[in-house]
């Protein structure tokens, strides 16, 4: 009832004095005082409309992860970890031994594709990859298996890609999700690499000296997207290492 009435004219008032009395008498607006008030009317039910167009994979990926039953991650880990190593396991995980080159992490429901050597500073080709809804892989970075010392960088989303292309790429928007311990798994060659969640920071959205981070003595997985959800003022990096 209450939002019916603020698409309503609402009539003037006005006080008055009548003798010694006081009150108030309603008037109805002029009539280009009702256009210019349905016409904004009508501007805010279409805002309203655009803005649940732009996020609503968002809303729906928050929806699914609501969903998930987190008592089962564990087990649906290590079916996937044994698949990947050559046992037969019922029943048959999402992601299985192949020559794909993929992400899962089971926590937050999501899992798609790498697309790999594509360059972080090539805005016409990552925008490109981008828009397939593949997650990339940064040129020059390590691929899973390359040992200590060695860093892969995948990054979804960009701050160069316009408001509606938010639709675009929602895979790694519940990133902010992931805690300390979570596992995130790579299908690599044939080969399933798991990596364990240690750390995750929020940096500026210049801040580009995380595609050359290393750290002796262990395998480093870093996921980018942008930070806060649904905009890109920062990004929001997960920290993950390979076990």
């Amino acid at each position: 009832m209450v939002l019916k009435n603020f698409f309503k004219v609402t009539p003037e008032k006005r006080q008055v004095r009548i003798k010694s009395k006081k009150g108030v008498v309603y008037n109805n607006p002029r009539w280009w005082k009702k256009i210019i008030f349905y016409f904004g009317s009508v501007l805010v039910i279409i805002s309203l409309i655009f803005i649940l167009y732009i996020y609503e994979p968002i809303m729906i990926g928050w929806v699914h992860y609501k969903l998930i039953d987190q008592s089962k991650i564990e087990v649906k880990i290590a079916e996937i970890e044994s698949q990947g190593s050559g046992e037969t396991l019922a029943p048959e995980p999402t992601l299985v031994k192949s020559s794909e080159f993929k992400i899962s992490i089971p926590k937050i429901g999501a899992e798609t594709d790498i697309q790999q050597d594509v360059s972080p500073y090539d805005k016409e080709e990552y925008l490109k990859v981008l828009k397939k809804n593949v997650v990339a892989q940064a040129l020059g970075t390590a691929f899973p298996g390359d040992g200590d010392g060695k860093t892969m960088f995948l990054f979804a989303h960009s701050s160069e890609q316009r408001i509606l292309n938010a639709r675009d790429n929602p895979v790694f928007y519940l990133l902010g999700k992931l805690e300390n311990d979570d596992v995130i798994l790579i299908n690599y060659r044939g080969e399933i690499f798991t990596y364990r969640v240690y750390t995750k920071k929020v940096v500026k959205s210049k801040e580009t000296d995380y595609l050359n981070y290393s750290e002796n003595g262990k395998e480093i997985l870093i996921l980018q997207t942008c930070w806060p959800i649904g905009t890109n003022w920062q990004r929001l990096l997960i920290f993950a290492e390979k076990i």
